[in-house]
């Protein structure tokens, strides 16, 4: 087994609607080849077990519930899913963390999702890494 890793950051704000995906920035580490950045998601390639850390800062239109899912090729991972509560317009970071095991060889696409609590995602940090 190979180790990989890969961090992303995006400070921007940027509006996100239910059921939108978080897009993840830029590239702050990487190395190894199993973890790359395409678009707004992460490509995990190869099987094995990959360890998902996120953190995602919402302010959100409505006072209410904040929720973050993460999702593998379009299909929400049980367990993995993060919860806030805030006042509108009031920040909330919601917290993802979770260990992933790919079974067979091929590419799998992670992407977050907002399920609950539109608004304004102020910053996301995400870190996956293959061990």
């Amino acid at each position: 087994m190979s180790k990989s890793l890969i961090q992303t950051v995006n400070p921007s704000t940027q509006a996100v609607a239910v059921d939108g995906i978080i897009p993840l920035g830029s590239v702050l580490r990487r190395y190894g080849c199993n973890c790359r950045l395409s678009g707004n998601a992460v490509e995990l390639v190869g099987c094995g077990y990959y360890t998902v850390d996120a953190a995602v800062t919402v302010e959100p239109t409505a006072e209410g519930n904040v929720t973050v899912a993460l999702y593998a090729d379009g299909s929400q991972i049980p367990a993995a899913i993060g919860y806030g509560n805030a006042a509108a317009a009031s920040p909330v970071t919601v917290p993802i963390t979770t260990t992933i095991r790919l079974r067979e060889d091929g590419t799998t696409s992670l992407t977050f999702v907002l399920t609950e609590g539109e608004g304004n995602v102020t910053n996301v940090s995400a870190r996956v890494e293959k061990s």
